[in-house]
C-alpha cells in the first residue's frame, strides 16, 4: 500500500467531499476518485458510502481510518529520524513573522555559518497554522509567542520578550503622557493586528480584564498600515513595544501601559516528538546563544 493513498483517504474522510479533498492535494477530481477506488479495491472493502449527496465513511471506513492516522504518523515519524543520515542533513523551521524585529535572522546566520553542511528550510506562517504544522511534522521546530501555549505538551525555549505599549498619534490628547492605563483607552477607536495572530487575542483579552470590549476600527496584518492608521488620528494601537521600535513612524508615539501585558518568543516543539540531530543541533545552539 501506498502512503501516498493512504493520505489521499485521510483528505477525503476530513473533508467529506472529494471535490473539496482535490483542491487540497492539488490533484483532480477524477483522478483522486480512481485512487481511493484503487485503494478499496486492495484493502477489498468499502471505505465510502457514496449513496447520499454527502459522502461518509462506512464502518470499515471508519476502522481503517484509526490504522491510517497511525501509519501516517509512524511513516512522518519515520521520515524524520532518517534526516540525520542523509547526505545533505536537513532541518525545517516555522516562524511567526517577526525574525528580523526579533533578532531571530542572526541566529539563523550564525547557525549556518557554524553547521554549513545542515541544509536550513525556514518558512513564516500565522500563528494559527504553526501548531497543526508543527503536529503533522511539516516542520521539526518553531519559533512562536508563548501566550495559551500548553506547556505540559511543548519543550520551549526562551529567545526574547516583549511587552505591549499604546500606539498614538503625535496630535493625540493622551501623547504627552509618560504612563497610560487601559482603561483610559475604553472610547477610542483600536487600529488591530488581524484574528488568528496572538497579538490579536492578547490585546482583546487584556482589554476584556479591563473591563470594556475594544472599538474594533481596523484590522491589518501589517504594521506599516496600522501605524499609519495611528498617525491620521483614526485610532489607537496596542503593540508589542520591540515591534513598533523596528517601525518607527515620525508621527507615532509609544507610551507605556500601567498593567504589564508580556509575550515571550520561544523556541517550541512537541514533547511527544523525537529530535532529529540537525534539530538538536539548532536548539542547542539557541539555547547557549549569548542573550
Amino acid at each position: 500500500m501506498e502512503m501516498k493513498l493512504v493520505n489521499y483517504f485521510l483528505a477525503v474522510a476530513e473533508f467529506g467531499s472529494f471535490s473539496a479533498a482535490a483542491d487540497h492535494l492539488y490533484i483532480s477530481q477524477s483522478s483522486l476518485s480512481k485512487q481511493i477506488i484503487a485503494l478499496e479495491k486492495e484493502l477489498g472493502v468499502e471505505l465510502f458510502d457514496r449513496s447520499k449527496r454527502t459522502i461518509a465513511l462506512t464502518k470499515a471506513g471508519e476502522t481503517f481510518q484509526k490504522h491510517a492516522y497511525r501509519l501516517n504518523d509512524e511513516y512522518k515519524t519515520m521520515l524524520t529520524s532518517l534526516k540525520e543520515y542523509k547526505r545533505e542533513p536537513s532541518l525545517s523551521i516555522v516562524a511567526i513573522p517577526v525574525i528580523a524585529q526579533y533578532g531571530i535572522t542572526s541566529y539563523i546566520a550564525q547557525f549556518q555559518s557554524a553547521y554549513p553542511n545542515i541544509q536550513l528550510v525556514l518558512e513564516e506562517r500565522e500563528a494559527l497554522t504553526i501548531l497543526p504544522a508543527l503536529s503533522a511534522h511539516k516542520f521539526e521546530l518553531a519559533f512562536i509567542r508563548d501566550n495559551y501555549l500548553d506547556t505540559k505538551q511543548y519543550h520551549l525555549l526562551e529567545v526574547n520578550s516583549d511587552k505591549f505599549v499604546v500606539a498614538l498619534s503625535t496630535k493625540h490628547h493622551l501623547a504627552a503622557r509618560t504612563l497610560i492605563s487601559l482603561p483610559e483607552l475604553t472610547n477610542e477607536n483600536f487600529i488591530m493586528f488581524d484574528k488568528g495572530t496572538i497579538v490579536h487575542e492578547l490585546a482583546v483579552d487584556a482589554c476584556h480584564k479591563a473591563g470594556f470590549e475594544p472599538r474594533n476600527f481596523y484590522a491589518s496584518l501589517r504594521v506599516e498600515s496600522i501605524l499609519g492608521l495611528v498617525a491620521s488620528q483614526a485610532g489607537v494601537a496596542l503593540i508589542m513595544e520591540k515591534i513598533f521600535q523596528y517601525h518607527k513612524h515620525p508621527d507615532v508615539i509609544a507610551v507605556p501601559l500601567i498593567e504589564t501585558i508580556e509575550s515571550k518568543i520561544v523556541l517550541a516543539y512537541p514533547k511527544a516528538k523525537k529530535l532529529s540531530i540537525p534539530a538538536k543541533n539548532f536548539w542547542e545552539f539557541i539555547r547557549d546563544y549569548p542573550k
